[in-house]
Parts: structure tokens; sequence; C-alpha cells
């Protein structure tokens, strides 16, 4: 594909992620889910499992990754994009549901909905990640994932603007459907404008089952692969430890508004927005390694303010804030600069059927375990409760603490990877530090 191809394909690319950004904050993202979930009556157990589905339902792309190959990437993502559209959209059923069949019918139908939309999304997804790799130049891909950072921060913070005055000033769960049938509408528009992005072509020619696993293993074995991965993996469990149920702490534990609560997720997006295009020209100018660990050094200082955190205190927002705001920066810097790293260098071009597939499968298996861990770990020591000095020491006070481990771990781990350019974090920081060091120390004897 040529770079004038791949230049017009970006602003219908950069169209779809704005609108489906809309749909996944009014639908299945952000806080908005959550508070629906608890709204229904659901104990954090049984919403830590429904978290968990999403995630976890990556792993079918271990098997359908040479499917979707043959299939055509685009032709698959388009198909089941659009499918899962209409399958969420039943989740305005639920009340009728539970009048007509009580709370427990209203939860199988949720498990229902919630299963074969994720399926069909881990489906998508797995067609998604290779066809990118064509559509999306190397030479500009951390600028263009820091100007789709931008967009979609800017979405966001229009639905999570409506979403709050909606929560805020509505009750019972009708709040919660007119939301979620306006973003099926956006959503579904969304998929169509990404006909018009070139690549993702059927590929006819057979590979043999035996080849595909062959070529897994083969990706298995890249040393530089299992590093990437160790890394991710440790980044995405301790990412979600804390947040998968940090909405439910805000509100409950430090006495933060419903309304306000769906609100701060604008804080994060807006963090990551203004960190993103900064950090994505710097990871195309510097490299993505000295990019990823800084932010990953940034991302530790989040989980930390929150075990610091007093509760029921006066200005407890202002912290909240801060801390969502702290996150954001983090969260988009280690995000823009482990894509880059990935499609730029750790997978090479010949083998991304197989590469992507393990990465979005392990991405799942992670990002499944951390929300299932967290939830149990809630309801396990829910009446578990001490003091060391001003910090309470509970259940959430641990998931704040095992986040910090994971989360060091994995800055260590992505260290391990081999960097993508000629500069590495070392040689940055040499030639960021040095001559202001050098400049400080000489002013004086001139």
């Amino acid at each position: 594909m040529t770079e004038a191809q791949q230049r017009r394909a970006m602003p219908w690319f950069l169209a779809h992620g704005f609108l489906n950004t809309l749909f996944a904050f009014w639908t299945f993202g952000g806080s908005l889910f959550l508070l629906f979930l608890s709204d229904l009556g659901l104990p954090k157990g049984q919403i830590g499992v429904v978290l968990a589905l999403f995630p976890f339902s990556g792993v079918i792309a271990l098997g359908f990754a040479p499917v979707a190959t043959r299939w055509g990437w685009k032709r698959v993502f388009l198909a089941c994009y659009g499918i899962r559209k209409i399958v969420i959209a039943l989740l305005l059923l639920l009340p009728w549901v539970v009048t007509a069949g009580g709370p427990t019918a209203g939860l199988v139908v949720l498990f229902f909905i919630i299963i074969v939309f994720a399926l069909l999304r881990a489906l998508a997804e797995t067609a998604f990640y290779p066809w990118s790799q064509e559509f999306i130049s190397n030479r500009v891909r951390g600028k263009v994932a820091g100007l789709t950072t931008l967009l979609n921060t800017v979405a966001a913070g229009l639905a999570l603007g409506i979403a709050g005055q909606v929560v805020g000033c509505g009750t019972g769960g009708s709040r919660f459907l007119v939301l979620i049938a306006a973003g099926c509408g956006l959503g579904l528009l969304g998929v169509t404008l990404m006909v018009r992005v070139p690549g993702g072509a059927p590929r006819p020619e057979p590979v043999a089952d035996g080849v595909h696993w062959a070529n897994m293993a083969q990706a298995l074995r890249d040393r530089n692969f299992i590093a990437f991965l160790s890394g991710s993996g440790c980044a995405t469990l301790g990412t979600m430890l804390f947040t998968s149920f940090l909405p439910l702490y805000v509100k409950d534990r430090l006495g933060v508004a419903a309304g306000t609560v769906v609100q701060l997720d604008i804080v994060v997006m807006a963090g990551g927005a203004l960190a993103a295009l900064l950090l994505g020209w710097a990871a195309d100018h510097v490299g993505s390694r000295p990019v990823l660990l800084f932010s990953a050094a940034l991302t530790l200082l989040v989980p930390l303010g929150w075990l610091l955190l007093p509760r029921q205190i006066p200005h407890a927002l202002a912290g909240c804030v801060a801390l969502y705001f702290l996150n954001g920066v983090g969260g988009s810097g280690v995000a823009i600069a482990a894509s880059r790293l990935l499609f730029n260098s750790v997978i090479p071009p010949q083998h991304s059927t197989a590469y992507t597939a393990i990465n979005y499968a392990w991405s799942g298996v992670t990002g499944g375990i951390a929300p299932l861990l967290a939830g149990a770990l809630l309801t396990t020591c829910s009446d578990w409760h001490t003091r060391i000095g001003f910090i309470v020491v509970d259940s959430h006070a641990l998931l704040f603490g095992g986040a910090l481990v994971l989360l060091a771990l994995g800055g260590w781990l992505y260290g391990r990877v081999r960097p993508d350019g000629r500069h590495t974090t070392r040689s940055v920081l040499s030639e960021l530090l040095v001559p202001a060091l050098r400049r400080r120390l000489l002013q004086p004897w001139r």
C-alpha cells in the first residue's frame, strides 16, 4: 500500500474512532457500565465476572487469526464490529425481561448479551490489528496514535459530559438505556466509515493449521517478543487490578456523587490527550522504548497516590482529579509507545498474523484475570480493616499495593525489549540532562 493511500485512509479511520468512542462510553466502557451493573443489583464478584468476559474472549484469536486472513481482515472487522452494535442494543430489553421473568432471568440475558458481544469484539479486533499494520505507516505511527488519542478524548469528554448529566439528574435504569440506544446508533455509523479504508483484502491461499501453529510456536521462541508480552502482561494486570472497581471506590469510600464519578473519566482522557501528541512525536523521533519506560515510571505514582490519599475528607475530589489526570498521562504514554514498539520492531511483518494473535490473546488473558482477582479479593476481604499510621489498610489498599508491585515489574520487563531506534533510554537522558546539568554547574564560574 502506498503512502498516498495511507494518508487518504486517515480521515475515515479517525472519524470512526471518534464515533466508536461515543459508542463505547455509552454502552460497555468506562464508569457508566460499572454503575449500570451496580444499579441492577449485581454484587462485586459477579461484576468482576462480567468485566472479565471482555478480555477473556480474546483467546479466540489464537485459532481464528488464519481464518480472518483468508476471509479478509477488512471484511471480518466490518461484519463483526457492525453486528456487535446490534447485540449490545439488546440491553434495551432488560427492563422488560426483569419485569416478566424476574431478576434471575435478567441476569441470564445480561450474561448472554455480554458473551456474544465480547466474542464478536474479539473476532473483529483479531482482524483489525494486522489490517492496521497495512494502512498506518510505520514512519508516523506514533503521531497517528497521538492524534487518535486527542480526537478520542474530545469524543470521550462529550460522551461523559452528557452521561454525567443524564445519570446525575435521572433515576432508575431508564437513564442508562437512553445512552445505550444513542451509542449503538452512532457506533453503526462509525463502522460504515471504515468501508473507505483500503487494505485488508482476502488472502485466499490456504494456510494449513499445522503451519499456523508452527508460526505461533516460532513466535513464542522469540525472546524479544516474550519480553514484550511479559512487560505488557504485568502492566495490564497492575492497571486493571486497581481501576476495575475504582469508580465504586471513589463513590462509596470517598463519598463522590455518582454523576461526578462518571465525569471523572473526562479527566483521564484529558491527561491522555495533553500527553498523547507530545509523547507520540517523541516516540517517532527518539524511539518507543525511552518514552515507554518514562511513562511506565509515571504510572507507578497512581496506585501509590490512591493508597496514600485520605478518605472522607472535605476535598477528596481534588485528589481524585489529580490522580485521574496522572493516570491519563502515564497510561496514554504506555499505550502509544508500547503499540509503536510492538508493530515497528517486535512483530516481523511476514509473521503478523501469528504474532498479533498471540499478543491479543495474551492481553485478553491478563486483562480477564485482573477484574476476577479484584472482585474476589474485594468480596473475600470486605470486612477486613486496619490502619498503619494514617493509611487505611483494607481490601482496596491491597489492590493498590498489588498494582504498584506489578506495574514496577512491568516497567523492568519492558526495559529488556530491544529498542526500535538508535536511541536508548540512557542515551536520551544523557542528551537531555547532561548538557543542562553542565550549564548549571559551570554558570557560577563564568
